[in-house]
């Protein structure tokens, strides 16, 4: 009680507020008297005050630290959860991260493991994996920073259906900031090409990859060795515009494709050195509506597939998509993405083509329903294609598991007629912080 009145007489004295006594009052005014006191007493409530202030920071050092626990130091911004979200709640390609907090890049890297399982059931007879339920994949990811900012991030996958073995799927550092807006990237990367190419694939709204992309540019995601980068352009309004620059070494034609009894596109088939563009924008239209844009470019060394010989292969991605969110966690998700693949050597060329159409609604945090329509030629043959219309349903359980259901009705080279019923689940611990569709 002594204390508390020490402190409200001090800060009487510093406001100038001390009430006078009545019989010191003039007339005609309150509490504006000037009070003497001896200088004994003055000087004791001044030392009293002083250390009330000291008691006071100290108090507030002690218990409130940062969630590092070290007073002082600023938190960093809490990463996103394997899995985080339902899938379909979209998530831009990186622009322009934020640098760290001070101290960030000496603790611990985040680790995550992403594991997931599929099954199919086919009318093909053709299909050896038809009905049957495996293990597909595991990834393990592991990123922090190794200095104030520069990021490192790394992605180990582990493929037990296709008895694969532990690989490197990614290892970058990210450069972030060397001026404003523009960010490096160097190491083995996905590569800025499309739409989607940046995600891993439990991060797709689908369960396969639209055919497109499957058969002109990779099976899962086209990937390099080399150095990229990106620049936010200065824009006007509310436009903003994205430019990415890439130089690679390819990993060749994707063998994982070729299937022994079904024709499969061979994707980009990048043999050797390739450089890719990508240059992309999106615009507000109103409060609840955004309209995206994108065109992409790939060229580099590749082996002939229509006219085998050694010579060139270019990639050319238009692409484009408006989303409306609506209350709480709903919203419609529609795109649209065309490619074509155009090879040339010293005995011809030949061009092959394809395009998807893709919508997504969300009536909840919890699940969602989308409809893909898909069509594509084959580098090899471009007198041939194939076509497939799906049905996807995901159900979100948690932040870090989903179930995909994905059914599809198709035609391709052999089978005019087929039907198939794709499942996923996905599920995963730790810290994921690498692009969420």
């Amino acid at each position: 009680m002594r204390c508390i009145t020490l402190v409200c007489i001090c800060g009487m004295i510093i406001t100038g507020r001390l009430p006078a006594r009545a019989e010191e009052q003039q007339p005609g005014t309150v509490g504006e008297a000037t009070v003497t006191i001896p200088r004994s007493e003055w000087e004791a409530i001044k030392d009293r005050l002083a250390a009330l202030e000291k008691q006071l920071a100290e108090l507030k050092q002690k218990i409130a630290p940062s969630p590092a626990g070290k007073p002082g130091e600023v938190p960093p911004a809490p990463p996103s959860v394997a899995g985080t979200g339902p899938p379909p709640a979209e998530a831009q390609p990186p622009t322009a991260p934020t640098a760290p907090a001070g101290g960030k890049y000496l603790a611990l890297p985040d680790i995550s493991l992403i594991v997931q399982a599929k099954g199919k059931a086919s009318s093909d007879t053709r299909d050896d994996a038809r009905n049957r339920i495996r293990l597909s994949e595991a990834e393990l990811g592991i990123q922090g920073y190794v200095y104030p900012n520069v990021k490192a991030d790394a992605f180990i996958t582990m493929s037990p259906e296709e008895g694969e073995s532990a690989h490197v799927e990614e290892a970058y550092l990210t450069y972030l900031g060397l001026r404003k807006g523009l960010n490096l990237y160097v190491g083995e990367k996905h590569v800025a090409f499309g739409r989607t190419n940046l995600l891993h694939n439990h991060s797709w709204l689908y369960v396969r990859p639209p055919l497109a992309l499957r058969n002109l540019v990779a099976e899962e995601s086209l990937a390099g060795e080399g150095i990229e980068a990106s620049c936010l352009l200065p824009t006007k309004g509310n436009l903003f515009a994205q430019l990415d620059l890439g130089m690679w070494t390819g990993q060749g034609p994707d063998e994982a494709t070729q299937l022994p009894d079904i024709l499969v596109g061979p994707s980009a088939g990048f043999s050797d050195k390739f450089n890719t563009a990508r240059l992309w924008a999106s615009h507000p239209l109103g409060e609840n509506n955004e309209l995206e844009w994108g065109g992409s470019y790939a060229r580099g060394s590749a082996e002939g597939f229509a006219a085998p010989g050694s010579g060139h292969a270019t990639l050319t991605g238009l692409d484009v998509t408006y989303r409306h969110f609506g209350e709480a966690n709903s919203r419609l998700l529609l795109r649209g993405e065309s490619i074509w693949r155009r090879e040339e050597n010293d005995l011809g060329g030949s061009t092959a083509k394809g395009y998807y159409l893709f919508a997504n609604s969300r009536r909840d945090k919890y699940s969602s329903m989308g409809l893909l329509w898909d069509w594509s030629e084959f580098p090899q043959a471009p007198e041939l294609h194939e076509s497939a219309l799906s049905l996807i349903w995901t159900k979100q359980f948690s932040e870090q598991y989903y179930l995909r259901l994905q059914a599809i009705h198709g035609a391709r080279p052999g089978d005019n007629s087929y039907n198939e019923l794709l499942l996923q689940w996905v599920w995963g611990v730790g810290p994921h912080t690498h692009n969420l569709e």
